[in-house]
């Protein structure tokens, strides 16, 4: 049996969660999945885990850096070979957690540092293919500050996130063969020919045609997806709605030059321009501010 190793990679709310289900369901609907995973998102647990034997080890700190990555790659080197000795496997998908490296990669801006999980089969000469899912950066920004305060505080600015994206992705297009990028609004937009377009590059252009033409339409419940997808309530592709933003923040999309090269680097071209209706929506969130320094106010005043 032919067997195929995908890695995929993607930033908190990018509908990276519903998009790496779907690209399994188009793929193989018994396709072998991870969650996401990272050498360099190998934080000291802070709960019990009962499976894990080395538990202690890892909460006290008692691996170096390359203990630590050295048994990450011999677990995951277990998962592949796995995979591979098992004879109805035939899709392996590994989801990247692409936040936690994404620190790693400030480092290298010219995006020369190569991302551990493709590193490690290269190492191995596995082949593998890589995909990068996306929602526009200013969107998973906006939704980043709704649903994860501490990871948008982590940046100082709208422009510091865009540069942490870039050099996510730059890393990735830099050490892929080649990089495989999906668009939640393209895909939603046209289901079929990125479906078809996924299938072709990861199986081949005969078995995509084969899967196609027995094609029912992909749903994903939310009880599928699991934890991590925030947001996500279609069990088909959609257009999600843009976060409300104030008109400070629209300031700051206008003078961010790190937003702008992203956007157009990974194919949004379109402007954020205000419309009649953003104008509102801005006031209405100015407001809303306003209105939460007052009770603030009030609150620390009457203590």
């Amino acid at each position: 049996m032919d067997k195929r190793i995908i890695l995929v990679a993607n930033l908190p709310c990018s509908a990276g969660t519903y998009l790496f289900h779907y690209i399994a369901k188009a793929l193989d609907g018994n396709a072998w999945l991870t969650g996401e995973t990272n050498p360099y998102s190998y934080n000291p647990p802070t709960t019990y885990f009962p499976e894990d034997p080395l538990h202690r080890v890892r909460a006290l700190e008692l691996f170096t850096r390359e203990e630590a990555l050295q048994e990450y790659k011999r677990r995951l080197d277990l998962l592949v070979d796995r995979f591979l000795a098992h004879q109805e496997a035939s899709i392996l998908m590994i989801r990247d957690h692409s936040f936690g490296e994404g620190w790693r990669f400030r480092h290298f801006p010219d995006g020369s540092a190569a991302p551990s999980l493709v590193e490690m089969l290269d190492d191995r000469q596995i082949p593998h293919t890589c995909i990068y899912t996306h929602r526009d950066p200013f969107d998973t920004w906006l939704a980043m500050g709704r649903s994860f305060s501490s990871m948008a505080n982590a940046f100082k600015s709208l422009d510091g996130y865009a540069d942490f994206y870039f050099n996510s992705w730059l890393a990735w297009s830099n050490h892929s063969h080649p990089l495989i990028n999906l668009h939640i609004e393209t895909l939603a937009l046209d289901e079929q020919r990125e479906r078809n377009r996924i299938r072709s590059s990861v199986l081949g252009a005969a078995a995509a045609a084969r899967l196609e033409a027995a094609e029912q339409p992909i749903q994903i419940s939310r009880d599928e997806m699991g934890s991590g997808a925030s947001g996500r309530r279609a069990e088909r592709p959609r257009l999600m709605k843009r976060h409300p933003f104030t008109t400070a923040v629209f300031r700051e999309v206008t003078h961010a030059q790190s937003l702008h090269r992203l956007r157009e680097a990974l194919g949004y071209g379109d402007p954020i321009a205000m419309t009649p209706r953003m104008r509102l929506s801005c006031l209405m969130q100015d407001l809303k501010a306003v209105a939460r320094r007052l009770k603030r106010g009030v609150s620390q005043a009457t203590r």
